[in-house]
């Protein structure tokens, strides 16, 4: 196994599995032609951000991190991993018709005027609608994804990797540093190795299962993943 070195070491440089052989795997279930317009990209996208889950997980066996720095690095792990599995249930919500859609569109806001009710101020704006020629995809967040999937067994019928995805859920705001809903809720307190071993399993399950029917060998693309499963 080599190891990451530094610039100025001799030695072979590290390579991740290559983009090109990611590409291979996803394309068995991405591809143009079943209803996604957009598959190139889609596939481009989740390969760059797979070699980045491996190039951090490297960084978690090579150097000795300090306390703050695993955690960060177990965050980053967490929200590009979830990053991942939401492009994924996109793309298998939108293939097998099962995506949310609406036939309407906002066309315009009136405003209303605040009045005084029971000793507090309120308002009543209106929305005017227009029909749509034909139903367009309608924004569905990450838990309404889930559920979705859940209940249309996209990732198959064992109810863990979908209690696992919505607690891995839950960490998605982290993005957002400024999203504090108590005096202790920080990175440090928020994200832990059970964590990591969560979207690791998650992120083996649904790419090493019959989605993207991988090969013996395609399997190993994802076996640095094991090493992160807990019990």
């Amino acid at each position: 196994m080599v190891e990451l070195i530094k610039t100025d070491e001799e030695g072979s440089g590290w390579y991740p599995v290559s983009i090109s052989r990611l590409e291979g795997l996803l394309e068995n279930s991405i591809y143009t032609g079943r209803g996604y317009p957009h598959s190139y990209a889609l596939r481009k996208n989740l390969a760059y951000n797979l070699q980045y889950i491996q190039f951090q997980d490297r960084i978690l066996q090579d150097i000795k991190l300090s306390s703050v720095l695993y955690t960060q690095t177990v965050k980053s792990i967490v929200l590009v991993g979830c990053g991942v599995i939401e492009s994924i249930l996109h793309f298998m919500l939108i293939v097998n018709n099962v995506h949310s859609t609406t036939e309407w569109k906002e066309k315009v806001k009136f405003k209303g005027n605040q009045k005084k009710v029971d000793g507090n101020y309120q308002k009543i704006d209106s929305v005017m609608y227009e029909k749509l020629p034909t139903p367009q995809l309608k924004h569905m967040t990450f838990d309404a994804m889930i559920k979705s999937a859940k209940a249309r067994a996209v990732f198959g019928a064992r109810p863990t990797i979908y209690q696992k995805l919505e607690g891995l859920r839950a960490l998605r705001n982290k993005v957002h540093l400024q999203v504090i809903n108590e005096p202790t809720d920080t990175d440090w307190n928020s994200f832990s190795a059970t964590h990591l071993s969560d979207i690791c399993k998650v992120l083996y399950a649904i790419l090493t299962s019959g989605i993207f029917s991988p090969t013996a060998d395609q399997k190993t693309y994802f076996s640095y993943l094991r090493r992160n499963f807990s019990a």
